[in-house]
């Protein structure tokens, strides 16, 4: 009755500000032993907000409240935890009380859990549980396939079963066990997948009929082995609730539900776009600094090392420079803008590629598209950059080859943020990995030989 009223009382915690001061309240009122105001406080949060508030409270709080959450309202603080965070606040906790609660929790994130663990203190925590088997059974998996996130308990009847008897079988289940279902899978005797059939058919259909005649047969699933990107997709494209995972024998082992997907694609997406700027993906924005370095660092040494490049080609046309200075005013120009584009097509390349939307036959068109649409940007920023240069200067061969360099280096950078990813992925390198760094290195060096190589070979027309 309580967590019914707690649960219509739930208000989310809309900002920072909202948080802090809900933990400040929660600590003063166990600080008081206000056990009874403080659960209250506490429970009547959304869970995501729960999460957020127990990480946020000092070690002795947290402690203290954990003592007073049952298990089942912690496991369901635990979907919206991080790995790492879970284990941080179950230290010091008994293994019994931490089996409890990853009993209690969905079993994929449980095994995912159980997975950072050392072999002895996973065997440990196991040992307190009654079904260990379904978590142990997806410590198997890796988490970048289906099995890894599958949930191995799932709705299915048997297609010898009559439409009384199979809708007697779904009232045996539990409410919780039936949430958001409106469709069964259909299995034969030997577990085989075989159909699926959606709840408005079980309902209106005769109850001496059998559930082979309600079911349809074709259905999407995926095997175990089958790439989460490739699942979410499959989803996405079939609009999809839910989906079947088969062995490789084509039994049934489990479902993919459509939250686990969101999740997925949130998380690639995050990936991919940490990769192209070289950030690591477990870095948060108040993650501590050694971690933040240790991401980062590698990749702006060899930014470092792609801009002398740069430095390189300005070198080789320092006596360029040093006869008409006003040439290195536009240096930033060329390079940034040509670096700017380059990443625009790149990003648009790159998430269209996880999305599944570009196939080895659309490379062509994509590669001709970006010249064209090189073309376009380079005749009008040329000519603005152009122009803008000959009023500034008073040289027409200045604006000219400030026009003609931008022309061709945007160019460039269309044609190199299209093809890099296409080429990474003909390598089997993953194509956001920090390809922003080689796209801005490309257009940079391109477009100062360009821009220099030009300037030089119009030196006396321009001094």
């Amino acid at each position: 009755m309580l967590n019914s009223i707690i649960g219509n009382l739930a208000k989310p915690l809309g900002t920072t500000e909202d948080i802090d001061q809900k933990v400040f309240s929660l600590s003063s009122h166990m600080d008081s032993q206000n056990r009874g105001t403080a659960l209250f406080s506490f429970l009547s949060l959304p869970s995501p907000d729960q999460a957020d508030v127990i990480l946020r409270l000092q070690r002795e709080h947290q402690l203290k409240l954990i003592s007073w959450i049952k298990p089942a309202d912690f496991a369901l603080i635990i979907e919206h935890l991080e790995t790492k965070e879970f284990i941080d606040l179950m230290t010091d906790i008994p293994p019994s009380d931490v089996s409890r609660i990853l009993q209690l929790t969905s079993p994929p994130i449980a095994a995912d859990i159980l997975k950072t663990l050392t072999q002895s203190d996973a065997y440990l925590l196991t040992q307190h549980m009654d079904h260990a088997d379904e978590i142990l059974a997806l410590m198997n998996y890796d988490d970048e396939i289906a099995g890894g996130l599958m949930t191995t308990s799932f709705l299915s009847v048997n297609q010898s079963m009559t439409i009384e008897s199979a809708t007697e079988y779904i009232r045996s289940f539990s409410y919780t066990d039936l949430d958001d279902v409106s469709s069964v899978l259909v299995v034969d005797d030997n577990e085989f997948l075989v159909g699926i059939f959606n709840i408005t058919r079980l309902v209106t259909a005769p109850l001496g009929d059998p559930v082979s005649s309600i079911i349809f047969p074709s259905i999407i699933s995926v095997s175990t082995e089958t790439d989460r990107e490739e699942c979410a997709r499959i989803m996405e494209r079939y609009n999809l609730l839910t989906l079947p995972v088969t062995d490789e024998h084509g039994r049934l082992v489990g479902t993919l539900k459509i939250e686990d997907m969101i999740f997925v694609l949130q998380e690639e997406a995050t990936e991919d776009m940490y990769r192209m700027v070289g950030v690591d993906e477990e870095e948060k924005l108040l993650s501590p600094i050694a971690l933040s370095i240790k991401g980062r660092f590698p990749w702006l040494f060899i930014n470092l090392i792609t801009v002398g490049f740069a430095a390189v080609v300005i070198t080789l046309f320092q006596s360029t420079l040093s006869q008409v200075l006003a040439l290195a005013v536009f240096i930033p120009v060329i390079a940034g803008q040509g670096g700017i584009a380059g990443t625009q097509t790149l990003t648009l390349v790159v998430r269209s590629m996880a999305l599944g939307e570009i196939r080895k036959s659309d490379s062509a068109r994509l590669l001709l598209k970006e010249l064209f649409i090189g073309l376009i940007h380079g005749f009008l920023l040329g000519l603005i950059a152009g122009l803008v240069a000959y009023f500034w200067h008073g040289s027409e061969y200045i604006g000219a080859v400030v026009a003609v360099a931008m022309f061709g280096n945007l160019i460039v950078a269309g044609i190199s943020g299209a093809s890099l990813p296409l080429i990474l992925k003909a390598l089997h390198v993953d194509p956001a990995l920090a390809s922003a760094v080689a796209v801005t290195t490309v257009t940079d060096v391109i477009g100062l030989v360009l821009y220099l190589g030009l300037a030089t070979i119009l030196l006396p027309l321009i001094a």
